[in-house]
């Protein structure tokens, strides 16, 4: 008898445990990633949480996209928004992101092509700050998409426009979306002059890269860098890269050094110990290519202790690279 208090003791407590978490989920679900005010039926709801589950707390972009499709399917059944609504539209942008996610980048460039016609036409959206963060939504998909296909030109085209819309709808939103906002202008910046710096145009690239770092350096000095973990390390690989193309091997060299330093100051943070692993095999290849050989392995081995430390990185090439410079160096020594 006691057994049989005691098992349905435990399973009860199980169940509202379980059930406790599940209601705290859903309304902190509701209230970080709520759905459109327009959205008024509670299934349809219900699948754009579930959505909003799988695109931001377990990540599986298929089944979020599954999530997203079947609620524009309830939304056209019920008949009550068209296709060019705000709601239709933002669910829209997180099909195309997911889809990307998933690697299916031609139909993901498709949808977002259609919806930024859209947008830029004024056929979508009744507010203009709605439309602004709109454009922004659709470029955060679109802008990574367009440069990974050697799109540069229509990558400078969709950062720029991000960039004008974040700054006009920056000056329609309330001051608690301030640092919100400054920092996504930051990011657009970012993309713009690796956009830039990708088609060639090295110049460009440096005048907006530099723009963004003088702007950083004057909020450390403000104390408010906690935001903007690592962007001034981003900004320092790509102004490396930059001047590696320019010829400028010194300088490159300087430039990564300096990021480094960032990166050691915020271990454990994953874009961090990304920036990190692009530095460390820059300053590989950088003293490769001025024959220091042992400088190069040295920075090699960094790389292979970092990727064991984060598992951030490409092994293979670590190793790969590692292999080849520990033969030549043994040929070296036999001549």
């Amino acid at each position: 008898m006691r057994t049989i208090k005691l098992v349905s003791a435990v399973s009860a407590l199980v169940f509202f445990s379980v059930g406790g978490f599940c209601v705290y989920l859903n309304d902190y679900l509701d209230r970080t990633y709520p759905a459109h005010p327009a959205i008024t039926n509670k299934a349809t709801r219900k699948l754009l949480r579930g959505a909003a589950l799988r695109e931001h707390i377990a990540p599986d972009p298929r089944i979020a996209y599954m999530f997203l499709l079947r609620a524009l399917e309830d939304i056209y059944a019920d008949g009550e928004l068209s296709e060019d609504s705000e709601a239709v539209q933002e669910i829209i942008a997180r099909m195309a992101d997911a889809a990307a996610q998933a690697g299916e980048r031609g139909p993901a460039e498709q949808m977002l092509e259609d919806s930024w016609s859209k947008v830029e036409q004024k056929k979508t959206g009744e507010s203009e700050g709605w439309r602004m963060q709109q454009i922004c939504r659709l470029a955060d998909v679109l802008g990574p998409l367009q440069t990974s296909q050697g799109k540069h030109s229509a990558a400078i085209s969709t950062y720029g426009a991000a960039l004008r819309a974040s700054k006009a709808a920056h000056e329609l939103a309330d001051n608690s979306q301030h640092e919100e906002f400054l920092l996504k202008q930051a990011n657009y910046v970012t993309s713009l002059g690796e956009a830039f710096a990708l088609s060639g145009d090295y110049d460009s690239a440096h005048t907006l890269l530099s723009s963004v770092l003088v702007d950083l350096n004057e909020r450390q000095q403000s104390g408010k860098v906690d935001k903007w973990t690592c962007l001034d390390a981003v900004v320092m690989l790509d102004l490396a890269q930059v001047e590696h193309k320019r010829g400028d091997i010194k300088q490159s060299r300087q430039w990564a050094e300096a990021g480094l330093g960032v990166t050691g100051k915020w271990s454990r943070v994953g874009a961090c110990d990304n920036c990190q692993a692009h530095l460390l095999a820059h300053l590989a290849k950088l003293s490769e290519s001025q024959g220091d050989i042992k400088g190069a392995l040295q920075y090699y081995e960094l790389g292979l202790k970092h990727f064991n430390d984060t598992q951030t990185g490409d092994l293979e090439k670590l190793e790969a690279a590692t292999r080849r410079l520990n033969s030549q160096m043994l040929q070296n020594v036999d001549q």
